[in-house]
């Protein structure tokens, strides 16, 4: 689960325009840098604000509009509840076999979408947490770091730069798993296991590469090293297995709250909180298998050093807490924004000018946003690349003058030599 070259490492004497373009002081090319980006982006997060607030002036009258309003008000009456539900649906039949059926596919389709939509305020959520805590978490884990030696080599430039990646990985993950696991849990005839290991061997095999690329970008793998297929699909075995664990538990222990607490209902974020805690305890042995197989480079550590219980306790226990906050956020937080989505169709298909202009703000400034963050990704790349093609060319003239230097210690031995087989200086010189 769980990610550049400075100008120490040039010789500012050979390499003048290196050190011209990056001057060695990266703490502050860090520091200006996020103050250059944080002025840029001061007026379009104003314009965003801006728009919101027009979203939030729309007066509740637009939302059950009076003026021949038989008509439309019906049509906002069926749209609201199903545009919060996550589905769109046609008119209902007035009665029979028919209409059950329309009901049952609906309804179904409904819990799935809005089991994705649970997903995708989780993503955001659990994207703002992780940015910090899962290079710590996973410095705990495949390092066997203390939490407050992981925590010092944590940085703004790294957080910043991680959620980038966070938040793009979680927008694929968090949604697929709980769209799978709630369609599974919807077919009868299907036992909590069964449908553990299905939802666990799909959802590993579909997001392993980005799940060990997000992990080689928190603990800052270079970008061409992580994308190497060997390193994608590293330790594939016991992620499935600790995937199929997880889900297994968390239906069972879903199963068994909701049959011991009469209060708790399917989808709740009381519900969802312990249950997906628990469901990390229970999958943690495979979890540490799995930290233990990612190890690289030379400080691997032998099995005895890697498995202790107080690495065990740390691993599990910050895991655990980010992955249940998470969730049980996005499941608390889903239905507010149903009703801000339902409130805001209202609002437009009403035809409140405020309404339409706010969104289309909204939407333009959220796009420019992207396209700007996409931009510096693609100069940040750029820049890697030409940063690491100078630390080539600077090892090679390292390698080449060790070699030069080599020669010349030859040369001496074959200088004194001549000298000592009763030759002249200018001998050795010639020779």
């Amino acid at each position: 689960s769980h990610f550049g070259l400075g100008a120490a490492g040039c010789c500012p004497a050979r390499l003048g325009i290196w050190t011209a373009c990056f001057p060695p002081a990266p703490s502050c090319v860090c520091v200006s840098s996020a103050m250059a980006r944080s002025r840029s982006s001061t007026l379009p997060v104003l314009g965003l604000c801006l728009g919101l607030l027009c979203l939030a002036a729309v007066p509740p009258s637009f939302l059950v509009p009076a003026s021949n309003g038989a008509g439309v008000a019906s049509r906002q009456a069926q749209r609201a509840p199903s545009l919060v539900d996550g589905i769109l649906v046609g008119p209902i039949e007035p009665s029979g076999r028919p209409a059950r059926t329309a009901a049952g596919v609906t309804g179904a389709g409904a819990k799935v979408i809005q089991a994705m939509s649970a997903g995708l305020v989780a993503s955001v959520v659990s994207a703002m947490l992780a940015a910090v805590t899962e290079p710590i978490m996973n410095r705990v884990l495949v390092k066997r770091m203390s939490v407050s030696a992981a925590m010092k080599e944590m940085s703004p430039a790294l957080i910043i730069g991680f959620f980038t990646t966070t938040i793009s990985t979680n927008l694929l993950k968090f949604p697929l798993f709980e769209a799978v696991s709630m369609f599974l849990s919807l077919l009868p005839n299907m036992s909590n296991v069964v449908r553990g290991l299905v939802v666990g061997f799909i959802f590993t095999t579909a997001t392993l590469p980005i799940t060990n690329f997000r992990y080689r970008m928190s603990i800052q793998t270079p970008v061409a090293d992580a994308l190497k297929p060997g390193l994608l699909y590293q330790a594939y075995f016991p992620t499935v297995v600790r995937d199929m664990v997880y889900a297994i538990g968390r239906n069972m222990l879903t199963a068994l709250l909701l049959a011991s607490f009469a209060g708790l209902t399917p989808g709740s974020p009381a519900l969802m909180f312990p249950v997906v805690i628990g469901a990390c305890v229970l999958s943690a042995p495979f979890n540490e298998i799995r930290g233990f197989l990612l190890q690289s480079g030379s400080k691997k550590l032998s099995f005895g050093e890697f498995f202790k219980p107080i690495n065990f306790l740390r691993s599990t226990s910050l895991g655990a807490l980010n992955m249940g906050i998470s969730v049980a956020t996005g499941y608390f937080l889903t239905p507010i924004v149903g009703r801000w989505v339902a409130r805001i169709h209202g609002a437009v298909d009403s035809g409140s000018p405020m309404a339409l202009i706010g969104v289309v703000l909204s939407l333009d400034i959220m796009g420019w946003l992207l396209a700007s963050s996409m931009s510096k990704k693609v100069w940040s790349r750029s820049l890697d690349q030409e940063k690491e093609k100078v630390v080539t060319n600077t090892e090679s003239i390292q390698e080449l003058m060790k070699r030069m230097e080599k020669v010349e210690k030859e040369n001496q031995k074959l200088a004194n030599k001549v000298i000592e087989l009763g030759g002249t200086p200018e001998d050795a010189v010639k020779a």
